[in-house]
This record gives C-alpha cells, structure tokens and sequence, in this order.
C-alpha cells in the first residue's frame, strides 16, 4: 500500500495543523481527472470513504482510494525539497 516517508508525514502534519485541521484527521489519497490528464490528490477526512485502503504511516492514518490503491501499492510519498518551497513527491517503494 501507498506509503508516507518520515519526511513526508512530518511535512503533511505542520500543513494539517496550519490549516486548523483536526490532528485525528486521515490523509486521504484519491483519483482526479480522466484519461490522460488523470492524476491523484491528497486531501484530509474525518474518516476513510467505504472501499479505501487502510494504513498508518509514522503516526498518520493513510486511506487510497480503491480506483488507485493498486498502481500506488509500490510508491511513497516524499519531500524534494532541491527547489525554495519543499514539494510533495510520488517516488518508488524499494523496501
């Protein structure tokens, strides 16, 4: 299942409590677009939609929508920070 680095949870976390959102919220992971232009977003719930794919990542829940729980089963979210504002990034799971 799509997974979080430290980094990334970390990042995730300080955006969570900026925008007041509670700390018990869950990183929700869904499809966006249609053919090519398809993509992913990332957003928080109260609670993982019925079918999502459920985790934990260093203290955050995690749930993936089933549409794309399965291309993402080998990825984890990271940080590039190389640019002046760190990035969220999709990188291979080599673990």
């Amino acid at each position: 299942m799509l997974t979080l680095t430290k980094t990334a949870a970390a990042l995730l976390s300080e955006s969570r409590s900026q925008q007041g959102i509670p700390d018990d919220a869950t990183l929700r992971v869904a499809p966006v677009g249609e053919g090519e232009d398809h993509g992913i977003s990332l957003g928080f719930v109260e609670a993982p939609h019925t079918g999502d794919h459920t985790g934990m990542a260093h203290g955050m829940p995690i749930c993936v929508d089933a549409q794309v729980a399965d291309s993402l089963a080998d990825v984890k979210i990271d940080v590039d920070t190389a640019g002046d504002t760190p990035q969220l990034v999709l990188v291979q799971d080599d673990a």
